[in-house]
């Protein structure tokens, strides 16, 4: 590490510390009586652009640096940010955040402790084919043009627009337990939609792409434009929905989305501890029909969520949240499992640096069944299927939520009719969980950016066909 660097380098070389080079904070911590640390580095390039009727609005190349320190005492934290890698600025930096933590801690009405963490040096790197940081701006608007072409295969296309951004970035998380993680990191993703009208009315469709890894990984959506006009048109014909209750089936789209919005969240264990989560006291009960099993899994390589360490250097796990209908796990950071006394999942996330960790899921799903989609809609006979969503509402505290479907088919003698728009499904998370009757037997994932305390960050969500019984269907 160099201690007298003035200038903040921007360039992609690795990050220049090591261990030996963080030593110093150990004796820092216990002369500040700072009873835990953590400090992560990042350096990486961002690129993004913004198109419209295969336009350029925008475009941007961004190539940064930074480090932050989140110290804790008797329950107290502080957290302090700094962007010179140089022993001066990261001393001041951990004298601010200690300073902070010992204010804090005066307001604690009930101290806990983090527990300790093993003593390991490891390297993670996620492998590209292509590297996404080499790749020219020209060559990733050419695949992007080409993936907005796609939609222009009718004329009833009257516009489309895409939003695209990728990531390269090399992160180092150190903590007084001499934990020292090096992750380096790459993935692209964009969001297409595609606007069609007949003169009379107009309709869109989006659809979203995200992957780990490098540059081919963009390769991998090649023909998403094609579908997103398709449905479009589509919905050119479609009837606004009936409301009322329905026996319907989720497509993997939508079940995704309810698995991650509606239940994941209430998962997550600083929800739970804070008293807003209707699992709360749960664990050990059964709370979803017996064929119901959920999972969080970071170990996905082709789905956008996957992750092997999380930003507080812990190694990521396949977490078991429901298995046969029975709650048995919560998703959890270093401070959640210490206050509750189990062990960390890995699941302690942060969008960036200069943001505190966060328990955030990574790719979380509904395992599948045995059922496939032909058998479901004969099962089915009379009703709706649901397909792919638009935007929600949920409320973890109460248990309830609203999704807005992408579109809707009617279902008569197991057949598909009628297409509708404007469909809404809502109710009880639990009593939807009750409610599954039959699973498909195959999985299918959504990619995108879960919000939360101000934070984004990759997350899958996917799930089979599910089939449901009685639910509330807002429309007309």
């Amino acid at each position: 590490m160099n201690e007298n660097s003035e200038e903040i380098n921007i360039d992609l070389e690795p990050i220049s510390i090591d261990r030996e080079d963080l030593d110093f904070l150990r004796d820092l911590a216990k002369e500040r009586k700072i009873e835990y640390f953590n400090i992560r580095f990042a350096k990486g390039k961002m690129t993004s652009f913004s198109l419209l009727k295969k336009i350029t609005k925008s475009s941007s190349i961004g190539i940064g640096k930074g480090f932050s320190i989140q110290a804790f005492t008797k329950g107290g934290y502080g957290f302090a940010v700094g962007y010179k890698f140089n022993k001066e600025t990261i001393t001041e930096t951990f004298h601010n955040a200690a300073d902070l933590a010992h204010w804090s801690a005066q307001f604690v009405k009930s101290p806990f402790s983090i527990q300790q963490t093993d003593d390991h040096k490891k390297e993670y790197v996620i492998p590209q084919k292509i590297s996404i940081g080499n790749t020219s701006p020209d060559k990733k608007m050419q695949m992007l043009l080409e993936i907005e072409n796609e939609a222009y295969y009718d004329p009833r296309i009257k516009s489309t627009n895409v939003n695209y951004s990728d990531l390269e970035v090399e992160n180092i998380i150190y903590n007084n337990f001499n934990r020292f993680v090096r992750l380096k990191n790459s993935w692209v993703f964009f969001i297409l939609q595609a606007i069609a009208s007949d003169g009379n009315r107009q309709e869109g469709y989006h659809v979203s792409h995200g992957r780990i890894g490098g540059f081919e990984a963009l390769s991998d959506a090649l023909g998403l434009g094609h579908k997103a006009a398709e449905s479009a048109i589509e919905l050119l014909d479609s009837k606004i929905a009936p409301g009322g209750k329905f026996n319907i089936i989720l497509d993997p789209m939508l079940c995704g989305t309810f698995i991650h919005e509606a239940f994941g969240h209430t998962a997550e264990a600083d929800g739970v501890i804070s008293g807003e989560s209707i699992l709360s006291e749960k664990i050990g009960q059964k709370i979803g029909n017996p064929n119901v099993n959920i999972v969080d899994n970071p170990y996905l390589e082709t789905w956008f969520g996957y992750l092997p360490v999380d930003s507080e250097g812990t190694e990521t796990q396949k977490t078991q949240i429901v298995k046969n209908g029975e709650l048995i796990n919560f998703l959890h950071s270093l401070e959640t499992s210490s206050r509750m006394g189990c062990e960390p999942t890995g699941n302690g996330r942060a969008s960036g640096f200069s943001s505190l960790p966060q328990v955030r899921m990574t790719n979380t799903y509904l395992e599948p069944g045995d059922s496939n989609l032909d058998e479901m809609l004969s099962e089915l006979k009379n009703g709706l299927l649901c397909v792919n969503w638009k935007y929600g509402y949920v409320d973890p505290i109460e248990g309830t939520h609203q999704f807005k479907m992408a579109k809707a088919y009617k279902i008569e003698n197991g057949e598909k009719t009628q297409i509708y728009r404007d469909a809404a499904i809502s109710g009880l998370t639990l009593d939807v969980l009750n409610r599954i009757s039959l699973i498909g037997n195959k999985i299918e994932y959504d990619a995108g950016y879960c919000s939360k305390g101000g934070q984004h960050v990759p997350v899958g969500s996917g799930g089979p066909y599910v089939m449901l019984k009685n639910m509330i269907i807002g429309g007309r």
